[in-house]
């Protein structure tokens, strides 16, 4: 496949793993999460870093 294919297949694919993992991090946060300042601080950043390491192989895919 041609690197600019590539790339283009690529962004697509990491714009629906995002929406798909904002969606998830938000049911989990309005489900589960308990109504706790503590918790929303330890919740957001871990979230917030999780989503790169699925991402990370499909990044390196990308620049080929």
């Amino acid at each position: 496949m041609p690197l600019r294919q590539r790339k283009l297949v690529g962004s697509l694919l990491l714009l629906v793993w995002m929406l798909l993992y904002t969606a998830i991090c938000v049911q989990i946060a309005v489900s589960w999460l308990p109504d706790s300042h503590l918790a929303r601080l330890i919740f957001y950043p871990v979230a917030g870093i999780l989503w790169v390491f699925p991402a990370r192989p499909l990044v390196f895919w990308m620049r080929g």
